[in-house]
């Protein structure tokens, strides 16, 4: 059964590759504890009721040395799992010690497929056609593919084996505040947690958002550190002030405020528009909505202005943004035609003052210091105007969902699975490998060796070590805090050595100018409110709602660039005024907003739930 199903997939031609972009915000992950959880041989156990399928528990698991509940099975079973996994093996059995250390703590075998979000859709639905699903997979659109599975009774309810084969979830607030959320009626036709999210918590320390306002903090320096109190005015001028400085790059290129990557298309292509302020005031535009609809990152409640119709809301004003940086020659021309990977080739090479993709920036950054003694880095500015920014973000839900097969043999090895990936212990393991191999506990505290900060992070490493392979299938993004010991998860890119070792003098000099101890101080003192998450889940829209969405998001597409490209204030007030008058007219964009405003207002009690519940989390770990 399980060299068929391996068969299967690699006959879909499934290509196995890590995800870039903003879905994939990972590549910097992080998360905690001390010790990884000993195999189950070495775990201290007691006698558990038997279990179906043949298999028998010798009871219920008590507690490993590090604090991690591990159940023991007595019989050896297979599982297949397809999951957004690194690729440096083969699918089927891997070899690399991340992986046997999980098959020999929980008695399995398991046969690992590794997918990514894009390509996995098609492959799932021609599992479901022939009824040969795997034991645990991922989905990449929940809300378009639980009811289908539930329809066909091939989604297992979570809810029989929630206390006794996951009791580290059950038993940790962050585990409980996910469950509680797949329970919430936009995820769970019935109340019941059909979906387990992984990758929960944050892709970073706070540094390094997904969406900010990166400047070269050393041209910054270089030209006076000028007035920068507005993204509408002021940054304007800061870009310019620092083109003035460094008019052209170490190769002899023309620089420019910023780019963008408008030739991408719809979606990706207006990016900046969607992603490039809103974060950075404390607001969330929801693209599921087309995005008329912006929500509050503190508490998730629903901005009463429709988005797209209003001139003067986040998105305009990020559009409006751009077309003064090209009326002012800011803005590199190529702009208009330009995909995301050349964008970055410009970034890395320093033809750009301004950036908003964290992980490009981290990207630049690690160019950068290619060159001994570099003191060039794009740094991460606090919320120039708003009282509150997703900074700290908590992806509370998780960010890539995965369910069990309802008609898997082993339906209690399956969640015992999915629980132990879930741990803060397994989730260091899974960004660092195992201890004593790049890492140490030194006086309690988890401490990177000197050989694992030199080392290059690639599928190579992912097979020797196991590092990285189960980074978007463990319970915590890379950034998120370990409880138990205060330290990020990934060591790498996170841990005080880490840290101490990227600072340099332009680093230092952003945390001097803002007159605090750390970069982190910096962001908590400058913006009252840096903690976000999103509250609100949508289901698929009801009747013709989706159709209006799509048809929306393809007009904006299409014209949005325009407003970008006009020559004058006047110019571009027409084209925007135009633009607005036709959504309302023709692409009934105020029937969307007030279907999803309406939605949102419905689960306002959901929503409260889980802001008390993470606001108690977060008074718990500050006391």
């Amino acid at each position: 059964m399980k060299k068929n199903l391996l068969k299967k997939v690699l006959a879909m031609t499934v290509t196995v590759a890590m995800l870039g972009g903003l879905v994939a915000c990972g590549s910097a992950s992080n998360e905690s504890s001390a010790e990884p959880a000993p195999a189950s041989s070495e775990a201290a156990q007691t006698t558990a009721e038997e279990g179906a399928a043949g298999e028998t528990a010798d009871g219920a698991a008590q507690a490993s040395d590090s604090g991690v509940i591990i159940p023991h099975f007595e019989d050896r079973v297979a599982l297949d799992v397809v999951a957004f996994v690194g690729r440096g093996e083969a699918d089927g059995l891997r070899s690399d010690p991340v992986s046997k250390y999980i098959e020999d703590t929980l008695n399995i075998d398991l046969y690992l497929t590794g997918v990514t979000e894009a390509d996995w859709p098609s492959q799932l639905s021609a599992m479901m056609a022939d009824g040969d699903l795997p034991d645990i997979f991922m989905l990449s659109d929940p809300t378009k593919q639980l009811p289908m599975l539930l329809e066909s009774g091939s989604a297992l309810n979570l809810e029989p084996y929630l206390e006794e084969y996951a009791p580290n979830t059950m038993n940790d607030p962050a585990g409980k505040m996910m469950i509680e959320a797949e329970r919430m009626a936009a995820n769970s036709p019935d109340g019941n947690a059909y979906l387990w999210g992984m990758c929960k918590g944050s892709w970073d320390d706070g540094t390094v958002p997904t969406c900010g306002h990166y400047i070269r903090w050393d041209v910054y320096k270089e030209a006076g550190y000028p007035k920068l109190d507005s993204y509408d005015e002021d940054l304007l001028d800061v870009m310019e002030a620092m083109v003035a400085a460094e008019p052209e790059t170490d190769d002899g290129q023309k620089t420019y405020g910023c780019g963008a990557w408008f030739g991408a298309g719809q979606g990706w292509g207006e990016w900046v528009f969607t992603f490039g302020l809103g974060p950075q005031e404390g607001v969330n535009l929801i693209e599921t909505t087309g995005r008329v609809l912006g929500v509050s990152t503190v508490d998730s409640k629903p901005l009463e202005n429709n988005q797209l119709t209003d001139p003067e809301g986040i998105f305009w004003r990020a559009v409006r943004f751009y077309n003064r940086a090209n009326q002012r020659g800011l803005l590199d021309p190529d702009s208009f035609t330009m995909t995301s990977d050349i964008y970055e080739e410009n970034l890395k090479a320093g033809k750009y003052m301004f950036n908003v993709p964290g992980w490009m920036s981290a990207n630049a950054n690690l160019e950068f210091n290619k060159t001994e003694g570099n003191q060039k880095a794009f740094i991460s500015l606090p919320s120039l105007s708003g009282d509150a920014e997703d900074r700290f973000g908590n992806m509370y839900r998780g960010e890539r969902q995965y369910v069990v097969n309802a008609n898997t043999e082993n339906p209690e090895r399956c969640v015992a699975l999915l629980d132990f990936l879930s741990t803060y212990d397994f989730s260091r393991t899974a960004w660092n490998g195992l201890e004593g191999t790049y890492w140490n506990v030194e006086d309690g505290e988890p401490v990177p060796t000197d050989e694992y900060l030199n080392v290059t992070k690639d599928d190579a490493l992912g097979a020797e070590t196991g590092v990285n392979v189960y980074h978007h299938f463990c319970g915590f993004g890379n950034g998120t805090i370990n409880p138990d010991d205060g330290v990020a998860i990934d060591l790498y890119q996170f841990s005080q050595k880490a840290l101490d070792k990227k600072m340099n003098d332009t680093v230092k000099d952003f945390i001097s100018h803002y007159g605090q101890e750390t970069q982190v101080d910096v962001y908590r003192a400058e913006t009252p409110a840096t903690d976000a998450g999103m509250y609100i889940s949508f289901g698929d829209p009801e009747g013709d709602i989706a159709s209006y969405v799509n048809e929306i998001n393809a007009y904006v597409g299409k014209n949005v660039v325009t407003a970008v490209a006009a020559k004058s204030d006047e110019e571009f007030e027409a084209v925007r005024t135009k633009i607005i008058e036709e959504l309302q007219k023709n692409y009934h964009v105020d029937e969307v907003f007030q279907y999803f405003y309406d939605e949102a207002l419905a689960q306002a009690d959901d929503v409260a739930k889980l802001v008390d519940m993470n606001n108690a989390i977060k008074a718990d770990r500050e006391q």
